[in-house]
């Protein structure tokens, strides 16, 4: 059994590093002159068109069957934990920063280890507090290596940025209530629900019609790919196999150190050593909340 939940946190582990490639495509659809709701707007519909012929190899109109409540809980998925919080989270970043915005954002393993304890029953030891309490000061070392010039709390700024943590924090919990259905399945019925409300909100139209070139469609693509469809696909895989709730964010914050490495690499971004200090304990939290013990631990 001990071998099945390893696999299972792996997963959850390939899909934080897969989401820690964001920043990159963010930044190459930034060039074609994109603005944030329209690149949510395009990882949610590419994703969705990815899927089609998945399900068409895989098992036909069959994967496209669902009951009522596992269709509510993907239109839970796709409005809330998407579209919703994609917005909240983009306001965030107008309103204090990318700095204070991330920060505020990696406060979501608090909220799933509280709503875990409320739903689940799952308890909250000391090894748990501990683990939590480093990736926060890690997640928070990685993004703003210490200095706090660049963390600007101001009211509406930090409601909106909490919010955002909260929206992404039940995806994980959300997750875990659809881990009976088909992960094809859910995985498609939720990027349709995001892209639908993204296609209403953001009208879009008019920015991808600028921007359309063979570069941009192939960028396009391979955002909603690699960010959306294989990462999401290995997250509800993970999700499947019963693993405690409250630890799946802290592992999936490896995000965070592949977003760090890719803005050093890529991007010529400075390395200081809080920056690196921060990888270090993201790192060293996602192996406490794997240690061996007690299941109160």
């Amino acid at each position: 059994m001990r071998k099945h939940f390893n696999k299972g946190y792996i997963y959850v582990f390939i899909a934080g590093c897969l989401w820690g490639t964001l920043g990159l495509f963010v930044n190459f659809l930034g060039g074609y002159g994109i603005s944030g709701a329209t690149v949510v707007f395009l990882r949610m519909s590419t994703a969705t068109l990815w899927i089609i012929p998945v399900i068409l190899a895989t098992g036909g109109t069959r994967l496209l069957q669902i009951d009522g409540k596992g269709l509510l809980v993907c239109a839970v998925l796709g409005i809330v934990c998407q579209a919703l919080f994609n917005y909240a989270y983009t306001e965030a970043i107008s309103s204090i920063g990318i700095a204070t915005a991330a920060v505020l954002l990696y406060t979501s393993p608090v909220f799933v280890s509280i709503m875990s304890r409320i739903f689940f029953k799952e308890t909250i030891g000391a090894r748990k507090v501990a683990g939590l309490f480093i990736n926060i000061v890690g997640c928070a070392l990685t993004v703003t290596g210490g200095n706090l010039g660049t963390v600007d709390f101001l009211g509406y700024g930090v409601l909106i940025g909490i919010a955002a943590g909260f929206l992404y924090s039940l995806l994980t919990i959300f997750g875990t209530i659809v881990k009976d259905y088909d992960t094809t399945t859910v995985t498609f019925y939720s990027f349709l629900f995001a892209a639908v409300t993204m296609g209403f909100t953001a009208n879009p139209w008019s920015e991808m019609a600028a921007a359309l070139s063979p570069s941009f469609v192939v960028t396009a693509f391979a955002y909603g790919l690699i960010t959306a469809v294989v990462a999401y696909f290995v997250y509800m895989r993970g999700l499947s196999m019963n693993l405690e709730t409250s630890k799946v964010p802290v592992i999936a914050s490896v995000e965070t150190v592949v977003a760090a490495i890719i803005g050093f690499a890529v991007f010529q971004e400075d390395i200081s050593f809080g920056k690196v200090v921060g990888i270090g304990l993201v790192l060293a939290s996602i192996a406490i909340m794997n240690l061996r013990g007690s299941q109160k631990a």
